[in-house]
């Protein structure tokens, strides 16, 4: 998984009053079989974790074939700005 410099600078923000620096990339179940999630959580012993400025990114086992070729990125919405996954394969 690929994280862009904003999607970084966005989640600094986002977690300021949290009491953990750490998002982890989990799988969830979708319409037709696992996609990606995003968690506020403290990486797990099995995990792939890497830190950038700050923040720990945690990659869950069972997630990580799913993010090979994903890049965690930022978008400007209607509501305001969101943490977008680009590359991410559609489930169906």
């Amino acid at each position: 998984m690929k994280i862009t410099n904003e999607a970084i600078d966005y989640l600094k923000t986002a977690l300021e009053e949290e009491q953990t620096k750490s998002v982890r990339i989990i799988t969830e179940a979708g319409c037709c079989g696992p996609t990606l999630g995003l968690a506020v959580a403290t990486p797990e012993a099995t995990d792939e974790v890497k830190h950038f400025d700050d923040l720990t990114f945690a990659v869950a086992n069972e997630a990580t074939a799913l993010s090979a070729n994903v890049t965690l990125d930022v978008e400007s919405t209607e509501e305001g700005m969101t943490l977008v996954l680009h590359g991410l394969q559609p489930s169906c």
